[in-house]
């Protein structure tokens, strides 16, 4: 990811400009631009926002009083900090002319620690500033947007229905920008260098958004009870089906209300849990579509329940509801990890299906944009000759099942496989023909084992398999059957039969409760594996060691 950079004004000589080039040498993200006379430096400010001002009151031809007085003249928002060079300790007196908590000063010779810590505070400041601005341009949108559907509306002479429809694709617009804005909002309320000035411009963001929300509300309150909400819920074979929901809260009455305003308008199964521990196992007993969750439950905040899920990768998306004096914990949710929260206090039976549709057609969008990259990185990991897993995908199966060898002290296999001669099939016959022998023993391996296995090609003509579970004995017993398997079976390939046979070494580790967890090693496994293997090529082929 690209670092985001800024520009900072330095009015000064040659030599106080290098000096500050070396103390923010490491900081990429800070630009430096320099000017020597008051000129030059006015034309920079007037040009662009700038993050700080670095000024040396030294200079000859620098008028101090003048840039100060252009600065002045900016948007207060606007004036970027000014951080003063001076070679006396008297107090500058440009302290009248900059508003309070815009000017510092140092004394030369300057303190690199010192001018690091005052500058880094300065762009640190810059950056609030320029967040700040983001969310209200977020906000000028949403606004502009409200205000083009809302005149929309009242223009239509359709009649009701056509200004509902109308209402309703705006709230659906529009609802997603105000939940970024109460978490972007939320964030920087809770820096703690963030200044006052800025603590205020961000709570003005937070009483638009809230105006906004109010409308959206009156809006939902005027739509027409009677929509046919279409089936949301269906099988694996694509038949539709009642859905099901879990709402997570310990208020009966709630729960209730919640039963009501769904009734009519989603075909649902709806589950009630009071507690994390009870959300947990109905999550696992009753797969929900869709979770709800208070944020206070009885044994403690919702939010704990929102990390367990989102730690868990839940495929339901979470929808977090809050009462009107908790919006913060809301905006809290949707940065954690939930879809979106509602207000409880302003939610009509109608907005709750709306949402529940929206988060619906939006969470199917999204595992199939996830499913698509899971194809992605699965094709990645495939032998492109085989279709086997890669020796990569191996090397992760092995590790993984090591560690669950270790902590639940059972056994671990594995299997390494080679063609005997493999190398005179291919000087005689061609590579074309070498490729269809991998291909048909990676079949007949494959076919062998079972589903929890995993066969992966591990180098040119060496297939290996991880055994999960699987004792030396049970690992010998396999390797033997398919062993036999391709000694018996002719393979066809093109219009010749061809009579192969495999070398096979195998490695098994059986931990014991009192063993020491070192001695399981994956470089170890695996290279006892590949001495198995050789014995068995050393002594002809065709075997099983």
């Amino acid at each position: 990811m690209t670092a985001i950079t800024h520009k900072a004004l330095i009015i000064a000589s040659q030599e106080t400009i290098q000096a500050v080039h070396d103390i923010l040498d490491d900081l990429s993200e800070i630009i430096l631009i320099h000017a020597e006379t008051t000129a030059d430096a006015m034309v920079h400010i007037g040009n662009r926002p700038l993050a700080f001002i670095v000024m040396d009151l030294s200079l000859p031809d620098l008028d101090a009083r003048a840039v100060a007085a252009g600065l002045s003249c900016m948007n207060h928002t606007r004036i970027p900090p000014v951080l003063l060079v001076t070679d006396s300790p008297r107090l500058p007196d440009l302290y009248d002319q900059v508003p309070p908590l815009l000017l510092d000063h140092v004394v030369k010779p300057l303190d690199p620690v010192l001018v690091r810590a005052k500058l880094l505070l300065f762009s640190t400041l810059f950056r609030h500033r320029i967040a700040m601005d983001q969310s209200i341009q977020e906000l000028e949108k949403v606004y502009e947007l409200f205000m083009e559907q809302h005149w929309a509306a009242l223009s239509q002479t359709a009649g009701k229905k056509e200004l509902m429809a109308v209402s309703s694709a705006f709230t659906n617009q529009v609802q997603p920008f105000l939940s970024r804005i109460q978490a972007s909002t939320y964030f920087l309320l809770q820096a703690p260098d963030l200044p006052r000035r800025l603590r205020q411009g961000v709570s003005q963001i937070r009483t638009a958004g809230g105006h906004i929300a109010k409308v959206i509300r009156q809006l939902n309150r005027s739509r027409n009870r009677g929509s046919d909400w279409p089936a949301l819920f269906q099988d694996r074979t694509g038949r539709n089906r009642p859905g099901r929901i879990l709402f997570a809260t310990h208020f009966k009455d709630e729960f209730k209300i919640f039963q009501h305003y769904l009734d009519g308008r989603i075909k649902a199964d709806l589950f009630q849990a009071d507690t994390t521990e009870q959300a947990m196992a109905s999550v696992a007993a009753n797969r929900p579509d869709i979770i709800f969750i208070n944020h206070k439950l009885a044994d403690g905040s919702g939010l704990h329940l929102l990390e367990k899920l989102v730690r868990l990768s839940t495929r339901a998306p979470v929808i977090y509801t809050v009462d009107k004096n908790s919006t913060d914990s809301g905006a809290a949710a949707v940065a954690t990890g939930a879809h979106t929260f509602l207000i409880k206090e302003q939610t009509s039976g109608m907005a709750l299906a709306d949402t529940i549709q929206r988060t619906l057609e939006q969470t199917k969008m999204t595992h199939s944009v996830q499913g698509a990259m899971d194809r992605v990185d699965l094709i990645s990991r495939r032998d492109q000759l085989t279709r086997l897993l890669n020796r990569s995908w191996f090397n992760q199966t092995l590790s993984m099942e090591m560690s669950k060898a270790r902590r639940y002290h059972l056994p671990l296999s594995i299997m390494l496989a080679s063609v005997d001669q493999f190398k005179k099939f291919n000087e005689k016959y061609g590579y074309r023909t070498g490729n269809d022998i991998l291909t048909a023993c990676a079949a007949r391996i494959q076919a062998a084992v079972r589903d929890e296995d995993v066969v992966c090609r591990f180098a040119a003509q060496k297939f290996a398999a991880v055994l999960p579970n699987t004792g030396a004995n049970r690992a010998r017993i396999l390797a033997e059957r398919i062993r036999q398997n391709i000694f018996d079976q002719p393979i066809q390939v093109g219009t010749r039969m061809m009579h192969l046979t495999l070398s096979i070494g195998t490695a098994t580790f059986e931990k014991k409760a009192d063993s020491d967890s070192r001695s399981l090693s994956m470089p170890a496994m695996v290279q006892d594996a590949l001495n198995a293997l050789d014995r068995s090529i050393q002594q002809g082929g065709n075997q099983v060691w």
